[in-house]
């Protein structure tokens, strides 16, 4: 099988595409026909050696841990009737490969009726931490909660979520996705890439900041127009707010199960929507990535895997 190899700390350009061995069922293992798995942050910030310290790895590697795919073998100890099932789930050990052995149950999850493959694999990564950010937040329904990097695959669930809990929603983006934002249930809009100061005349009194942009530059414009406000950042792992009543926090962490089930039962109830922004076979994944780091993000994108294949 072909797989997405990291072997070195020089960034996207450096990846490559090559064959590795078919791993061997055991009998707490299930084969997985991998279908998608979701271009990340995470992995650019691996591949380029800016997490070494939170995140040590032996190289080589193969990158990612997200995936959406088809069960096709399945070990004497796992469930019979997985077999042939619509399963997303996380591979520590690497996802971006043509076949994944997953041997965590608890990582593994059926895709409900009536949710694609496509979109439920942008619940890992994507509507998980925007869970765990709302989570974390502890905000209460009636709130104004402004959001940063709100288009992204992270942002668009947010913001969902939090219009979903009755919370008032201020989402910052680039001018190009006003649209996307405002279907998405955004009550206010504001343009980075325009002054923010004439934007925010009429702006309700914001409760907390979400930070999922990672910009400090436009964290201190916006603490300095908004007052004692609390700032959650699941980007930054520190910042220094300008105003001393400002309190700021970095979270990182999980949901449980239930929780990805919940998730996975809004978007069969249409109460979520899966926001896809482009997709790539996954032997382009160096123009993938790039796309990341250039074009202003609407949601996530995917890397397709085994597309000739019908399930």
């Amino acid at each position: 099988m072909q797989a997405i190899v990291q072997d070195s700390y020089q960034g996207i350009d450096a990846l490559t595409v090559r064959t590795r061995p078919v791993p061997r069922l055991t009998p707490l293992a299930v084969r997985i026909e991998t279908r998608y798995t979701p271009v990340m942050p995470y992995d650019l910030l691996t591949e380029s050696g800016q997490l070494q310290q939170l995140r040590p790895v032996t190289l080589p590697m193969v990158v990612g841990y997200g995936f959406g795919g088809i069960v096709r073998e399945v070990g004497r100890l796992r469930q019979s009737k997985l077999v042939n099932q619509p399963v997303i789930g996380a591979q520590f050990s690497g996802s971006h490969q043509e076949q994944i052995l997953s041997t965590l149950p608890p990582l593994l999850l059926p895709v409900p009726h009536g949710v694609s493959l496509a979109a439920a694999t942008t619940v890992i990564g994507g509507a998980d931490a925007a869970y765990f950010a709302l989570k974390k937040s502890h905000v209460q329904a009636g709130a104004t909660v402004l959001v940063t990097g709100a288009s992204g695959s992270v942002g668009t669930y947010l913001l969902q979520l939090l219009h979903l809990f009755g919370i008032h929603t201020v989402a910052i983006a680039h001018s190009s996705r006003h649209d996307l934002l405002q279907a998405l249930g955004a009550d206010q809009i504001l343009a980075y890439d325009r002054p923010l100061a004439e934007q925010t005349a009429d702006l309700s009194a914001v409760t907390q900041v979400i930070d999922l942009a990672g910009a400090a530059s436009l964290l201190d414009q916006l603490t300095a127009m908004l007052g004692p406000v609390s700032l959650l950042s699941l980007a930054l792992t520190d910042y220094h707010p300008q105003d001393p009543q400002q309190r700021f926090t970095f979270a990182s962490g999980a949901i449980m199960p239930a929780d990805y089930r919940w998730l996975l039962q809004q978007l069969a109830t249409k109460k979520l929507t899966a926001v896809i922004q482009e997709q790539y076979p996954f032997t382009d994944v160096k123009r993938a990535q790039h796309r990341l780091t250039t074009a202003h993000a609407a949601g996530r994108i995917l890397l397709t895997y085994n597309q000739e294949v019908t399930a």
